[in-house]
Order: structure tokens, then C-alpha cells, then sequence
């Protein structure tokens, strides 16, 4: 770093790669509470962000012999900043989803009030059926199959994009002939 506060990122990465102790040290204190700052602001928790920005730093040194010192530095720490915090959210997310089924199954939602679950699920069966074969066999593989989009698309040999419309219709699909109070529940489910 000079004197007005500017990295040489190229020198850096090159003496990263060397190992040097020192350059991490620069590293870390002039990007690490740029990129905390922004975790915070994104997850509105400060240990989290603090957790998810150390573990970006200690990828770095662990994988800093594969630092290409022909590309920025700054924007491969924000954009290893922004999938920490992107795959954070996914797994919150996901875990609040799983506790909502959790409730379902534990009779916190009175299913019976709407449909009985049996009558539910042949309706949802039917629905999906009535698919178009392709948007349906994409709409399994994600929901029953719990393929990941990039992992149908490979099978299919189509594009990510793709397959993310064929969901996108799906469930636009299942909305239009759903019952709005059953549709919460369903897509939680689903």
C-alpha cells in the first residue's frame, strides 16, 4: 500500500502467492472493513457478516496460489463476498421452510379446515399432470427430485435460464388453479 492509501493489488497477489504473511496482513486490513461494512448492511447481523467476511479472507490465503494477479482484487473478494452471503440466505431460507413443513406435519396448520391433506395432494397431482410433459418432468426433478436448476439443466442439456422459467411457469401454473388459501401451504410444501 502507498502512502495515499491505494493497493498495488497486482504486486500484492503476486507476493500473496509467495506466501507472504505481511501482504495478507495489508490485504486484510484495507478490504476487510469495506466488505464487513457491506455484509452488515445486506444481513442486518453483525456476527454473521462478521463470520461469513473471516471465512472469505481465510479462502483467500488458502487458496492464494491460484490468484490471477492480471484480474482485480477488490472485485474478487466482493464477488466471493456476495455468494457467502447469497448461499447464507439460500440456507436460511431454506431451513425456514423446512421448520414450516415441520409445522405442517405437526398439525400447527389446520390442513383439514381447507382440503383434507389426501384431497390436497390428488389436486396438486392432478394439477401438475395436466403440465406440459416437459415443464413437468423440470417441475419434478426440482421439487420431488430436489435436483438443483444447474443440475437439471446438465441432465436435460438445456440452459440454467431455461429450466428457471419452466419453474417459474409451474408455479404460476399451480397458482392459477389453486384455491389462494391452500396455495401458502402448497408452495411451502413444494
Amino acid at each position: 500500500m502507498n502512502t495515499s492509501g491505494i493497493i498495488d493489488e497486482k504486486s500484492l497477489i503476486l507476493r500473496l502467492k509467495n506466501s507472504d504473511k505481511s501482504a495478507f496482513k495489508c490485504l486484510f486490513e484495507h478490504y476487510y472493513p469495506i466488505f464487513l461494512s457491506f455484509a452488515k448492511r445486506m444481513l442486518k447481523d453483525s456476527y454473521v457478516a462478521e463470520d461469513l467476511i473471516q471465512n472469505v479472507f481465510m479462502r483467500i490465503w488458502v487458496l492464494r496460489e491460484r490468484l490471477d494477479e492480471n484480474r482485480s482484487l477488490k472485485n474478487y473478494i466482493l464477488i466471493a463476498v456476495r455468494n457467502e452471503i447469497y448461499y447464507y440466505l439460500r440456507s436460511e431460507f431454506k431451513n425456514k421452510t423446512e421448520n414450516l413443513e415441520e409445522d405442517i406435519v405437526d398439525n400447527t396448520v389446520n390442513v383439514d379446515n381447507i382440503l383434507s391433506f389426501r384431497d390436497m395432494e390428488k389436486k396438486i397431482e392432478r394439477i401438475v399432470a395436466s403440465m406440459p410433459e416437459k415443464r413437468r418432468n423440470i417441475f419434478e426433478m426440482s421439487r420431488t427430485q430436489k435436483l438443483s436448476n444447474a443440475e437439471i439443466a446438465e441432465q436435460l442439456g438445456i440452459s440454467v435460464r431455461t429450466v428457471e422459467k419452466h419453474i417459474e411457469n409451474s408455479l404460476s401454473y399451480i397458482r392459477e388453479h389453486l384455491p389462494t388459501s391452500i396455495l401458502l401451504i402448497v408452495m411451502a410444501l413444494w
